[in-house]
């Protein structure tokens, strides 16, 4: 009884008109035990909605700031069984990973996290995706898992960060590897232009280097070339190529201003389409 209160307060906290949203406490811790609920209205309308809305129209009061930010640290819910069997609790991983998204959206213009706290989360976003087992898209009665690319959203706000700096930058790409390696079967619901655009943050923010980019352009697309022509073309390897067309295709339209990168990757869709369809 007390979850369908809760769950009929969040409904009219979401009604209130801009600039008049406010949380008790409970409400708040709520919403953090519930992040990643299978109930799809409660976690993604309602939850996930009260959290971006709350953030950015600053409804939260400072004490609620730090529950929220020391219940996403101490739990760590996007790794949460992120080396298990697919089953529910990737909606925790993907929603926490959304809501890392917005902390660390918030962090870049008024501070939220000690520099400690800080390389934590940058370190927590790319790892997510090179662990991240389960690529369902949408499940049926139960919403959007979409853990690939809620989890890319949260890289891209990472490697966009004002804070952001790693001397070496060139292992983050070794997350399309991880991703691609792992591919049975191909995305249905436009995870390759997430994954795309995490990358064009860190490159636009200038984090990571233009040529840092080009380099692993080249270099991943002959490794997978050889890999597809190896297996004599199953299903696997195409599949993992094809990932790649697709990603490649993103970037080009993201990139289309970075002259070195639209070359590289304009030789690259060529020659994938002339193989392809020769």
């Amino acid at each position: 009884m007390w979850g369908i209160f809760l769950k009929q307060e969040l409904k009219k906290l979401l009604k209130l008109p801009e600039g008049s949203l406010n949380f008790r406490d409970s409400t708040v811790t709520y919403m953090m035990d519930n992040l990643g609920n299978v109930d799809s209205e409660l976690r993604d309308k309602l939850i996930y909605s009260l959290f971006a809305r709350g953030f950015e129209e600053k409804a939260f009061t400072a004490k609620q700031q730090q529950m929220i930010i020391t219940d996403f640290i101490n739990k760590l819910g996007i790794f949460t069984e992120i080396d298990g069997e697919e089953d529910d609790r990737v909606f925790l991983r993907s929603f926490s990973a959304l809501l890392g998204s917005i902390l660390l959206d918030v962090d870049e213009e008024t501070r939220l996290f000690t520099d400690k706290q800080r390389v934590l989360i940058f370190k927590s976003a790319i790892d997510n995706l090179k662990k991240e087992n389960d690529f369902r898209g949408y499940v049926p009665e139960k919403g959007w898992a979409h853990a690939i690319a809620h989890g890319s959203d949260f890289l891209g706000s990472a490697i966009s960060h004002d804070a952001f700096h790693m001397e070496n930058t060139k292992p983050i790409f070794d997350i399309v590897r991880c991703i691609i390696a792992k591919l049975d079967h191909p995305f249905i619901n436009e995870e390759e232009q997430r994954i795309a655009y995490a990358f064009f943050q860190g490159v636009s923010s200038r984090n990571i280097e233009e040529w840092d980019l080009v380099s692993f352009i080249e270099e991943y697309d002959n490794e997978l070339w050889e890999k597809y022509i190896k297996s004599k073309g199953d299903l696997p390897a195409f599949y993992c190529l094809s990932t790649w067309f697709h990603i490649m295709q993103n970037w080009y339209f993201m990139f289309f201003e970075y002259q070195n990168i639209k070359e590289i990757l304009y030789l690259k869709i060529r020659k994938y389409l002339e193989k392809m369809f020769d």
